[in-house]
């Protein structure tokens, strides 16, 4: 029941942090493309990279860990918005707005995580 727990108070957390996120988005921006998942999605990528990392090297609870990844960044980010988002997209007949958005998400978040594990990585390793 703790692990459970852990899961759905991580999540809410995600979830209100994806909306607040979102709303930041909105306020900056008037395009029709997806901005606001697209920034929701980057800057998660980077933080698991980034606590995946920091994580590692230390011994921390598996109820820590699901309310970390599984919880608050799996609420925050935002795959099934994004698949969405993709075939409306598809259906709408712009093919290269979902196919730029499915490049930059993955293209970046890929590099995004990878960049944060470094930084955690050498932050860790010269403390």
């Amino acid at each position: 029941m703790t692990k459970i727990l852990a899961v759905a108070l991580g999540g809410a957390i995600g979830s209100v942090g994806r909306y607040l996120t979102a709303l930041a988005v909105e306020s900056i921006s008037t395009s029709k493309f997806p901005y606001e998942t697209l920034v929701a999605n980057l800057i998660g990528c980077f933080l698991i990279g980034l606590l995946w990392g920091y994580f590692e090297r230390l011994s921390i609870s598996n109820e820590f860990r699901l309310f970390l990844f599984t919880g608050v960044l799996g609420g925050y980010t935002t795959f099934s918005t994004f698949a969405r988002e993709n075939l409306q997209f598809f259906k709408a007949g712009e093919p290269l707005s979902a196919l730029s958005y499915i490049m930059i998400s993955n293209l970046i978040g890929l590099t995004l995580v990878a960049a944060g594990f470094l930084i955690s990585s050498y932050l860790v390793n010269s403390s």
